[in-house]
């Protein structure tokens, strides 16, 4: 028997009932407190510097070092330059904060941020030759993060401008239906379903043996490693993992992780792996703003600057044991 108009109508009316108190719920929990490293913190504005006048996120810093003066130069991209974590709160300013103090005032200790947003590891040797080894530093450190063997050719590239062109080209049901908090809830499960599957294998690919960014990215690894073997500075790879998957057991990049480790060994870096130090944490409080924004927060960067301490420990000499190296006299643009 065919359900008659009253009874359709009643289950039309049950089901948008339920959908409004579906909504309605989902918009109360919406504004609820949310489990963060810490609130994000708008840093791509002009107003979170400091900037220095090379457009550094850095205190103005002469390249000719200051007598006693021990230096390390950072390099990497928006992970070391600290996408929305406040200045003092990246791990660069927390080890120079620890160094100084832990050094027992014996020496002064400046850490160099040379990073920046979106750079991989060719531009960030580029930038070691043409600017970084000026400084005259102790230490290089390379913050290394997994999209560092990314090109216009990998996947992720790709969809990022897929996504730009459908953001663009979204019409106005698209928008209205994006005004429902229930359904961008739902949306964005799906689409974080597909994008980590799609994650995973893209960046799977983009670390096989003959992939064009991963053999690039070896090359500048070894041209880090032989400028900083030619002048006697130790050359630090501290790679992150991808927030955006599950660091538990589930973690499926560890053998990517194995992959980099032996590359910039073999090139002769020490390698500090970030990975086992935040293995078991929550994802949420380990990210600026969950599956928005992936980049580390400031309890991530404060794990990175514990562990990084340790390491340099068994780097750097006893305070006050050794004056601080001389500066070969390298010059901005690379040459002595």
């Amino acid at each position: 028997m065919r359900p008659s108009r009253g009874e359709l109508g009643l289950l039309a009316g049950g089901l948008i009932c339920g959908l409004a108190l579906a909504e309605a719920t989902v918009r109360v929990v919406d504004r609820g407190p949310r489990p963060s490293g810490y609130a994000p913190v708008r840093t791509e504005g002009p107003n979170l510097g400091p900037y220095n006048s090379l457009l550094y996120r850095d205190y103005e810093r002469s390249q000719e070092k200051p007598p006693g003066v021990r230096r390390i130069v950072l390099l990497g991209d928006s992970f070391t330059w600290g996408w929305r974590i406040l200045f003092d709160d990246t791990f660069g300013q927390r080890i120079e904060r620890d160094l100084r103090r832990r050094r027992l005032g014996k020496e002064t200790w400046e850490v160099v941020n040379l990073a920046r947003p979106r750079l991989d590891t060719a531009q960030e040797a580029e930038i070691l030759s043409k600017e970084g080894l000026a400084y005259c530093p102790d230490v290089v450190i390379l913050g290394y993060t997994l999209n560092d063997s990314d090109d216009q050719n990998s996947p992720e590239v790709r969809r990022a401008a897929a996504w730009l062109r459908d953001a663009e080209d979204s019409g106005p049901v698209s928008r209205l239906l994006h005004r429902s908090a229930l359904f961008r809830l739902v949306a964005t499960r799906i689409s974080a379903t597909l994008e980590n599957r799609w994650r995973v294998a893209g960046r799977r690919l983009t670390y096989s043996p003959d992939y064009p960014g991963w053999l690039t990215g070896q090359k500048a690894l070894r041209a880090m490693a032989r400028m900083c073997h030619e002048e006697g500075v130790p050359l630090v790879v501290l790679i992150f993992p991808d927030f955006g998957v599950p660091l538990d057991d589930r973690y499926p990049f560890a053998d990517i992780h194995t992959r980099i480790s032996n590359a910039a060994a073999a090139a002769g870096a020490r390698v500090v792996d970030l990975l086992p130090s935040y293995r078991g944490l929550k994802e949420e409080l380990l990210v600026v703003e969950g599956a928005a924004d992936t980049h580390p927060s400031e309890l991530a960067h404060r794990i990175a600057a514990l562990t990084l301490f340790r390491a340099l420990r068994e780097i750097l000499p006893p305070p006050g044991s050794t004056p601080p190296r001389a500066c070969g006299g390298r010059r901005a643009d690379g040459r002595r």
